[in-house]
């Protein structure tokens, strides 16, 4: 499972009247998967932080309808500890569990680990004495669900637009995630400098589409084409022909 530190600074704007007061929160891992055989996992969450922090944790559904996402309540995953305090610079270990099988799904199922500030009495005294804002964290961790036969199948198309500018569209036919974190499109096979590139940040569930602009900054020749693709499980390169609209 791959390891990340997410570091949670959250403040208000300048335009603000009064002051905020931030919260800094790691989580390691930021995304977590489970599987068949491997049906328990742990999220460790660190108080960067001056101050004590009471969190609620729990599980929900991570749904999506027409590119929408939408949460649900679910007894699939086991929390625990479902409330706890972090100590500044300390640790707390929350532990998921899967309460039922997962080898009977014919494809992934998602969820999200939320984690929610509980305000302390303290907040309301501060607020009182300095004027402060307490900003509440919310935090949301992934997590994947993989069926027991795993089918990854990614099916990518250029297109060159009448402006210059390329389409790249994608569809996954396979029955887990695709998280795309970035573009790269390369002349040729995968040179050091992209011909053009896009952030794109989004994570395609089984049967989900989609188109992200590339605008090169020079004309594209009539040659194959490398797309480097950035996701959760490193960088993908596929080689691509270039179609017209």
């Amino acid at each position: 499972m791959r390891l990340l530190m997410l570091h949670v600074a959250l403040r208000l704007a300048l335009s603000m009247p009064f002051a905020a007061a931030a919260a800094d929160l790691g989580i390691m891992p930021v995304a977590v998967q489970l599987d068949p055989q491997h049906d328990r996992a742990t999220v460790q969450v660190v108080n960067h932080g001056a101050t004590p922090m009471i969190l609620q944790a729990e599980a929900i559904a991570w749904q999506r309808h027409d590119g929408v996402d939408h949460d649900a309540p679910t007894t699939d995953l086991i929390v625990n500890p479902p409330v706890f305090t972090v100590q500044p610079g300390r640790t707390q270990i929350v532990r998921l569990g899967l309460r039922r099988a997962s080898g009977e799904a014919l494809k992934e199922s998602t969820y999200r680990l939320v984690l929610r500030e509980v305000p302390s009495p303290q907040d309301g005294e501060t607020q009182a004495i300095h004027g402060n804002v307490r900003i509440l964290v919310a935090l949301r961790v992934p997590v994947y669900v993989a069926p027991a036969v795993v089918s990854r199948d990614e099916r990518w198309q250029l297109r060159r637009q009448a402006n210059g500018d390329v389409m790249a569209q994608v569809s996954n036919a396979g029955n887990v995630h695709l998280k795309i974190g970035r573009l790269r499109l390369h002349e040729g096979v995968a040179a050091q400098e992209p011909a053009a590139e896009a952030a794109v940040g989004a994570v395609l569930f089984p049967g989900e589409a989609r188109s992200v602009r590339l605008k090169p900054q020079a004309p594209l020749g009539s040659g194959p084409l490398t797309l480097e693709v950035m996701t959760d499980r490193g960088p993908q390169y596929v080689a691509l022909s270039l179609a017209s609209d």
